[in-house]
């Protein structure tokens, strides 16, 4: 009877830390920490880094990835290492060429992304204090109906997104199963379970430190590297990114052939079990992804990607058009416009390096595509004109704040004149404003932009309440 008290009594003892600790956190634990170095990791690790603003941010999935990635090293005549370049310089100067202003994109595309990853990668976006005046995500079938999924949690940026920012308002589209959401309750209420993985890093890196005191490696002896280590296990840390593991690299055209590569085979895994209920799920957090960006006053532009005919006729036309229709519906029912740009007359197999990834001349082929969509639509193009006006501004005072030194360069003066005469050009100031006794206003203008690091050039054409919120997917 005394060891049953004596248990019950470890337990409510347990049970009263981890309130007490939910609470009063004795430790404050970085989110951004994570063991595993993904496709979410490098991008976010990448973001925090860099301290621009950037006025379009670019999702999806490997078919966003491939696109803009391939485009990029053709463009630049140079190959990229993926895990540092997150952005689309091409998409940067076809967007400037169209619409004027300033544009600086930035990539979070990553393999395998779905809606669900998708929208949390934006409110982690927003946690980081990057708002984006747009967002243009590209989707395509495998987005909703990828057969190897079961849960939208079994995904790697599931895992390292949910450590940044909360998953409460989403939960009941997150699990199918009783167990899976009972996992879920205690990971979000025992402070133990939540900080789990915060402690078995913070116990390696002690442990680490104190292995390299006791049986430091000997005097002109190399640790093994990362690449040795999958010489000697292939799967060691299987789908981890290491800085230097993943190239892209320019394409000539007289190698588009050799390089060309069927995934059949991969597709029908991913098709042959697609099931209603995913669907459902993943059309829901595509509409709390609507939802996110109205309230935030961000443009969601939706774009269907293209894939290859080959692709859909594993599908099969009618689930095609099934999932294009529902698409362009939710878009719509959120206000965000839709751009079908899978045009099979344009993309022939020359283009694409397998039979849904675009090549790099694909890639530019796409990107064109969508500049001239995003053209041709009235309220995209004011979108498009007005965010790259708002960064042009932004830049611009920027550099005025930095003041002017005359004796270490002698044309400063032409240079602030011509300054002057752009500011009120775009009647950003009045020409008479512009004189020292005005530019400390102006630094405090450019410092609420720096603070703030958002712009907001959203045009709010929907006064209707939202659709949402809904309760999630039944189970």
């Amino acid at each position: 009877m005394k060891r049953v008290s004596r248990a019950m009594a470890a337990i409510a003892a347990f049970l009263g830390i981890n309130v007490a600790f939910s609470f009063y956190a004795p430790l404050k634990f970085n989110p951004f920490n994570y063991p595993y170095k993904g496709w979410s990791w490098w991008g976010f690790h990448d973001l925090k880094e860099d301290k621009q603003v950037h006025n379009v941010t670019l999702l999806g999935s490997s078919l966003m990835v491939a696109a803009i990635n391939n485009c990029d090293a053709n463009y630049l005549n140079r190959p990229l290492n993926l895990t540092k370049h997150h952005q689309s310089l091409y998409l940067n100067d076809k967007l400037e060429e169209t619409f004027k202003g300033k544009f600086r994109t930035f990539n979070l595309s990553a393999p395998g992304q779905m809606p669900s990853d998708a929208y949390l990668t934006v409110k982690s976006l927003l946690a980081a204090s990057h708002r984006p005046d747009v967002i243009i995500y590209g989707v395509a079938p495998r987005d909703f109906i990828d057969s190897q999924l079961g849960n939208p949690t079994d995904t790697e940026p599931y895992h390292f997104l949910s450590r940044i920012v909360s998953t409460d308002e989403c939960a009941g589209g997150l699990f199918r199963d009783p167990l899976g959401r009972l996992s879920w309750f205690i990971d979000r209420n025992l402070y133990f379970a939540h900080h789990a993985l915060d402690w078995q890093m913070t116990a390696e890196k002690a442990a680490t430190r104190l292995l390299n005191k006791v049986a430091a490696v000997p005097s002109g002896a190399q640790p093994y590297t990362f690449w040795q280590r999958t010489k000697l296990i292939p799967n060691y840390r299987a789908g981890e990114i290491h800085p230097d593991a993943v190239y892209t690299h320019p394409l000539k055209k007289e190698d588009v052939a050799a390089n060309f590569k069927d995934n059949t085979e991969e597709y029908k895994e991913r098709y042959k079990k697609a099931d209603d209920h995913t669907f459902k799920t993943q059309m829901y957090f595509l509409g709390k992804l609507g939802t996110l960006c109205k309230k935030e006053r961000i443009e969601l532009i939706v774009v269907n990607m293209p894939v290859s005919r080959e692709n859909i006729n594993q599908l099969g036309a009618t689930t095609y058009l099934d999932y294009v229709f529902a698409v362009k519906g939710k878009a719509f029912a959120y206000g965000a416009p839709f751009f079908d740009l899978n045009y099979f007359y344009l993309y022939d197999k020359s283009l694409y390096h397998d039979y849904v990834h675009l090549n790099a001349f694909g890639g530019a082929k796409f990107l064109d595509s969508l500049v001239s969509a995003l053209n041709e639509d009235p309220r995209t193009k004011l979108t498009m004109e007005m965010a790259g006006r708002e960064l042009w501004k932004h830049d611009e005072l920027e550099r005025l704040a930095k003041g002017i030194d005359r004796d270490r360069d002698p044309d400063s003066l032409t240079s602030l004149e011509k300054l002057k005469g752009k500011l009120a050009e775009h009647k950003l100031i009045e020409a008479k404003d512009l004189v020292r006794e005005h530019r400390s206003k102006i630094r405090n203008v450019v410092n609420e932009l720096r603070n703030k690091k958002q712009i907001g050039s959203r045009i709010d054409t929907i006064e209707k309440a939202e659709p949402d919120d809904e309760t999630g997917v039944a189970m």
